[in-house]
Formats: C-alpha cells, sequence, structure tokens
C-alpha cells in the first residue's frame, strides 16, 4: 500500500511541475517574446499624428510667385473618445451641416481595416481658414475631434494653368502602385505639378501622442523619440514670364489655339498658352471645387485640352525654310535660282494662291516674300527627284530629314502629355 500511494504522491508532483513550466513558459512569451499585447496597449494609449509637409513653391524665371500655398484643415475625431452628451447641435451649426450629415459622416464600417475606433480618421475635409476660426475657439467642447492643417495650392496669377498644372486626391491605383502616399493625400494631376511630383511634395512628419483613458493628451509618446519632423519639397523656378505668358493669352483671348515662345539660344520656354483657358484658382482644394471642375469638363471648347503639347496644326510659312534647307543639301536647288511666281502655283486644274510681291531671284527674296509658288515647285522637286512615276522615294528622302530636324516625334518637354507631331509618309498618301 505504502509504494501504491508513493507512486501516487510522484505524479502528482510531476503533473504541478509540468504545470507550473507551461505556466512560467507561456508568461515568458507573453512578457519577452510576443510584442502583439504590447502594440495593443501601445495603440490603446498612443495616437499618431501625420505631420503634413508645405509642398514646395514654383516661381518664373524673374522670381515671381506663380504657386503658393494656403492654409486649409481638415477635422478629425477619434470615436472611442467622442462624448454622447455633447453639443452636436452647436458642431453642426459650426460646420453647416445637418444632425443626419452629421452621424452618417461619424458612423464608419468598423470591420474596415482602414477604421479603428482608437485610431482618427477624417470627419470633415476642406475647411476653410474662416470656418476653422469660428470653430477652433469651441473645440474643446468636442472632446475627440481635433483639426489637421493642411497646405492647398493658390495662384497669384490666373495664368498659365495647363502648364502649372493642378492636384487631386490620391486614388486608390495610386495607392496601390505608389509608396509614401495615404487615403486622402494630394498629388500632381497635371502640368508641372505631375512632372515634378517627387520633388514637389516633400516628406511627411510624424507625431506620436499618448492619451488617457478619457482621451486626453498626457504627453508624447517616449518623450518624442518617435517622432520624425516634415520636410518641405523643392521650391521650383521655370523658364516661363508671366508677363509674357499673360500677353499671349491676352493675344488669343475668345480664340482657338496656342502659343509658344521659345529662347532660340538655350531652348527655354518663355510662354506657353493654350486658349481657351481657365483661372487656375478655379481648381485649388475646396469645397466648390467639384463643381467648377464639372463644369470646365463638359465645356465643349474643352479647356482642359493643352493645345501647345496634344494639338496639331499646319506648321505654316515657317516651314519653306526646311524645304529650302533640304533641297539644297540634295542639290536640288541652287541657293541663286529664281522662279516666276504668277500669283499662284497651277497644277492639274487647281491654282493655290500667293500674294503680290516682286519676283523671288534667289531663296532669300522668296523666303523674305514667302512666296508660296517658289515652295510648292522646290518641294515638288524633291519629291519628284527620282523621277515623276516614282514619288514613294521622293518624299521618303525628304521625311527622313524632317525626323533629322526633330518633327514628328516627341520634344521630350516637361509638360506631360506631349504627342507626336504628323509627318505624312507615303502610306498615308496611298490611302
Amino acid at each position: 500500500m505504502k509504494d501504491i500511494y508513493r507512486n501516487r504522491q510522484f505524479n502528482i508532483q510531476v503533473f504541478f511541475l509540468i504545470a507550473a513550466a507551461i505556466l512560467l513558459f507561456k508568461a515568458m512569451q507573453i512578457q519577452l517574446l510576443d510584442t502583439s499585447y504590447q502594440k495593443r496597449a501601445q495603440a490603446t494609449a498612443m495616437v499618431k499624428y501625420v505631420m503634413y509637409p508645405s509642398r514646395g513653391l514654383i516661381y518664373d524665371r524673374n522670381g515671381r510667385l506663380l504657386v503658393n500655398n494656403n492654409a486649409m484643415y481638415d477635422l478629425r475625431v477619434i470615436y472611442k473618445d467622442v462624448n454622447p452628451e455633447m453639443d452636436t447641435t452647436k458642431l453642426c451649426d459650426l460646420l453647416d451641416i445637418t444632425r443626419e450629415e452629421f452621424l452618417e459622416r461619424l458612423d464608419k464600417d468598423w470591420k474596415d481595416r482602414r477604421y479603428s475606433t482608437h485610431l482618427p480618421f477624417t470627419f470633415m475635409s476642406k475647411i476653410s481658414a474662416r470656418r476653422y476660426t469660428r470653430l477652433q475657439e469651441h473645440l474643446h467642447e468636442f472632446p475627440g475631434f481635433s483639426v489637421q492643417l493642411r497646405n492647398v495650392r493658390g495662384y497669384p496669377y490666373k495664368n498659365a494653368p495647363h502648364v502649372l498644372g493642378y492636384l487631386n486626391e490620391v486614388n486608390q491605383v495610386q495607392l496601390e502602385k505608389l509608396n509614401g502616399y495615404s487615403k486622402g493625400d494630394y498629388i500632381g494631376a497635371s502640368g508641372l505639378e505631375l512632372a515634378y511630383e517627387d520633388q514637389l511634395r516633400g516628406r511627411k512628419g510624424a507625431r506620436y501622442v499618448l492619451k488617457d483613458n478619457f482621451g486626453r493628451e498626457v504627453g508624447s509618446f517616449k518623450n518624442g523619440k518617435k517622432d520624425t519632423v516634415a520636410i518641405s519639397g523643392y521650391d521650383l523656378i521655370t523658364s516661363l514670364d508671366i508677363d509674357l505668358q499673360s500677353y499671349g493669352e491676352e493675344l488669343l483671348q475668345n480664340k482657338i489655339g496656342s502659343v509658344v515662345a521659345i529662347e532660340p539660344n538655350s531652348g527655354e520656354i518663355l510662354a506657353m498658352v493654350s486658349t481657351p483657358t481657365y483661372d487656375p484658382n478655379l481648381l485649388t482644394i475646396n469645397r466648390s471645387r467639384g463643381q467648377a471642375f464639372s463644369t470646365l469638363l463638359q465645356d465643349t471648347l474643352k479647356p482642359f485640352f493643352d493645345r501647345s503639347v496634344m494639338a496639331k496644326y499646319p506648321p505654316g510659312s515657317i516651314f519653306k525654310s526646311v524645304v529650302a534647307l533640304v533641297a539644297m543639301q540634295e542639290g536640288i536647288l541652287n541657293p541663286n535660282r529664281g522662279i516666276t511666281c504668277n500669283a499662284g502655283y497651277y497644277y492639274k486644274g487647281q491654282r493655290w494662291g500667293c500674294h503680290g510681291h516682286i519676283h523671288p531671284y534667289n531663296v532669300s527674296t522668296a523666303i523674305e516674300h514667302s512666296c508660296n509658288t517658289y515652295f510648292f515647285t522646290v518641294l515638288r522637286d524633291i519629291v519628284d527627284k527620282n523621277g515623276f512615276s516614282n514619288p514613294h522615294a521622293g518624299l521618303e528622302l525628304f521625311d527622313n530629314y524632317l525626323y533629322r530636324f526633330g518633327l514628328g516625334q516627341p520634344l521630350g518637354v516637361d509638360v506631360p502629355n506631349e504627342l507626336n507631331g504628323n509627318v505624312p509618309t507615303p502610306e498615308d498618301y496611298d490611302k
């Protein structure tokens, strides 16, 4: 009998030892190895506030400010910190919304990973500085609500919207493809804002705040060791001359077309006009922007269409100098050759008129007076270089020179959406 009790006692001791070892291991795992509980505790007590940088400014070649930053505010809220007894009617009056809108903005799908009852989310965005001034005086009456400062674009001049571009809120596709953006961020959508997005946007910072169980701030997390400062974007100095840009837009008022002024020595673009145009301030981020954008989008004159880089126009008389250079390079045209102009060029019963001028007795005079007959004749000589019955070879020769001049292909200007020019090929004419 003594042996039986001795075995039972041993088994019980082994059981308790094993149980104690398991408990010790679990305690060690929770406290030393598994950090998930620590993270949950921190998430409950700590709130991260994003610090948005100032976007880089844009200047013209003479240092005049073309694009600046204006203050705008987002009202953010932590759901669990909202006091059910607070004066919601007063808050609705300050924000100019109805109680139904208030409840709708506060009601989120808490199963969605984007939202959490203990993390801030945007309750209302695009609050003007004037409305924020009214709200700020009473913000302490609404626990859980805080204001996030944002910078939006402003335009001291009403010119060059196609060149400067505008911002949009980042969409879902961009969120999936690009790093460093979050829902609600703004991104360059056109013009220089798009082309230089990486340089202009800057880098976001963060501030970590400790809160008590009533949602009140009690200090910075770890004495601010995890905080990072926002870094402003780089400023951009363009080659534009805003006075020349404004003059070009004035010349094209009530017209459809484009003017591009280029400094020949450097290739710098001094003005890039596309009309119809619009006031870039219409598309700054505010609560009326959606209606303005929709109105411009539905305009039949297509003010969003940047004719300076996307439209195709006949080159006009400037092209005559190219025809002359190609012909002289090929030995088809002598610089001193004169061609009779009878007020127009005639072929197969058709006439392409010219204007009254002196006899074009050489290339220089023909260019000076822009004689249509002279350059129709020279172009025809180029196309017929290999015989009247073989125009394909002559046109291909001419087209190859045009490509070498850079025609028919994008120039690589740093304004997005530039399209190819059109150089007709033999195949085009065969159609």
